[in-house]
């Protein structure tokens, strides 16, 4: 057991050294050094961090913001297939909560993330990028060009309302011109909900 221990610590502290040396090597470097592309990339991260969850008074913090754009970008350099993709700043935020409950206590409304050492904030930042990069290996396809996991997911989904209950499907699909479309939309709106609920119980 103590060995199995080690070796997770061991496996926790390579991989947070690898963040920060990514961090180091593609977010912490001169303006002069970065491709147009990803100078375009890093200001839409940078528009699209303070929009993250507005209504929580945590996300709008200065330092909350700057970690979810190294977090952000850091991802996005290494993975060109997709690079960022907006939406992909509200997945990070579940992983934030969590990470940063181990070190702040109370109610998340009363966080000052400021509280935290230099140190601790990179460990949660690395923590949250290989759970987002883990999260996202599944379903890297859904930001890639074309998206053809979405594509993969919404012929699935006509094919089980077909199923399911086939009379008013005729009927439905033409109301619905485009499927992809009322599919992404109606998944945003569960997040959204979930998302709401989430933070209302914590």
């Amino acid at each position: 057991m103590a060995l199995s221990i080690d070796r997770r610590e061991g496996a926790l502290r390579r991989k947070r050294l690898e963040y920060v040396d990514c961090v180091s090597q593609y977010y912490d470097i001169p303006e002069t050094e970065r491709s147009d592309d990803e100078i375009n990339m890093l200001r839409q991260i940078a528009v699209d961090c303070p929009r993250t969850v507005p209504d929580v008074t945590f996300f709008q913090q200065e330092q909350v913001q700057k970690s979810l754009e190294r977090v952000l970008y850091t991802w996005a350099i290494r993975h060109p297939a997709s690079g960022y993709v907006q939406g992909i700043n509200d997945l990070v935020t579940p992983f934030i909560i969590v990470f940063l409950s181990e070190y702040l206590d109370g109610s998340m409304e009363n966080w000052s993330i400021s509280d935290l050492s230099p140190e601790k904030i990179s460990d949660v930042e690395a923590d949250c990028y290989w759970c987002l990069s883990k999260l996202l290996d599944g379903m890297h396809d859904h930001y890639t060009f074309a998206q053809p996991g979405i594509q993969r997911l919404v012929f699935k989904l006509k094919e089980l309302v077909r199923r399911i209950d086939g009379t008013p499907f005729p009927h439905l699909t033409p109301s619905i011109t485009n499927f992809p479309i009322f599919f992404i939309a109606s998944c945003n709106r569960l997040k959204a909900a979930r998302l709401a609920y989430f933070y209302q119980i914590n």
